[in-house]
């Protein structure tokens, strides 16, 4: 029996800025040396974050000084994990890094004090609902919230962002909406809230009212995401933009040889397409 598509979030969105990429992605081709220095300090939030909430004594710690801990533990799980490496960008790189975790993480400490520990919550809660489609095809909506929390009104929904760019939440709200729609497959109702926490941002709280038209919105891109796998249709995006920090590079036809061809390395690569794209 075949297995159901499995959907989330960062496939969806992957998807639709290059088929080729998700291809990849779900043969198990991201490189081993992959750089994580882009993201690396979110992580290291949200570890620190998820560490302060499991621990019964958080009231006498200081989120502050965690930090050190998981910068370290961070770089070692994720060599460990196969999941990539961080190459910093220079010698004061480390601790420009670690001088913004930590102002992060004291803006953080008292939101959650706020918005989550007065109720009852999951942090870092993985979900896996299966979900079947208008055509009748089986899917899976499977990801992770960083934070589940069970108000008195319902169930509120929060993703922590470990940015300073006040526009960035206009590239990551149909994140939340995929977790509206996994909240209702799990507990029978849409959360009554879901936000961003941004705690580097002029608005550390941004919160959204989904309603119908934005579900049906996020249907559709899931329809068509499945679709062009059920297709398999993984053909690489017209363009080039962003080939030099993609995490497939080396395993994409567009950058490796063809049959009595000699391979192109991908800068080489990329000025040929850039030729190409002027003719």
């Amino acid at each position: 029996m075949t297995e159901p598509i499995r959907v989330s979030w960062s496939m969806i969105r992957a998807h639709e800025d290059c088929r080729q990429k998700t291809a990849l992605l779900r043969q198990g081709k991201r490189a081993k040396a992959t750089n994580l220095r882009t993201y690396f300090h979110g992580m290291v939030v949200d570890s620190v974050m998820r560490a302060w909430l499991a621990n019964p004594d958080r009231a006498s710690l200081d989120m502050r000084t965690m930090v050190d801990e998981h910068i370290h533990r961070g770089q070692q799980e994720a060599v460990a994990s196969g999941d990539g490496v961080v190459r910093w960008r220079g010698v004061s790189d480390r601790e420009s890094l670690r001088e913004f975790s930590t102002e992060l993480v004291h803006r953080l400490e008292p939101l959650l004090t706020e918005l989550v520990l007065p109720y009852a919550y999951r942090s870092g809660h993985r979900f896996s609902h299966p979900l079947t489609l208008p055509d009748g095809t089986e899917i899976r909506l499977v990801g992770e919230m960083d934070l589940l929390v069970h108000e008195p009104a319902g169930w509120a929904v929060w993703d922590l962002k470990g940015t300073k760019d006040d526009s960035y939440w206009r590239k990551v709200t149909g994140q939340l909406v995929f977790y509206d729609l996994a909240t209702k497959l799990e507990h029978g109702e849409h959360p009554y809230r879901a936000g961003l926490i941004q705690p580097m941002c002029k608005e550390p709280l941004l919160t959204f009212d989904f309603n119908a038209d934005d579900r049906r919105a996020m249907l559709t891109r899931i329809l068509r995401y499945v679709s062009d796998v059920q297709a398999g249709r993984d053909e690489c995006r017209e363009d080039t933009a962003g080939c030099t920090r993609c995490d497939v590079s080396h395993a994409c036809p567009r950058y490796t040889a063809k049959p009595g061809q000699n391979t192109l390395s991908l800068s080489a690569a990329l000025r040929h397409a850039a030729t190409e794209s002027r003719t």
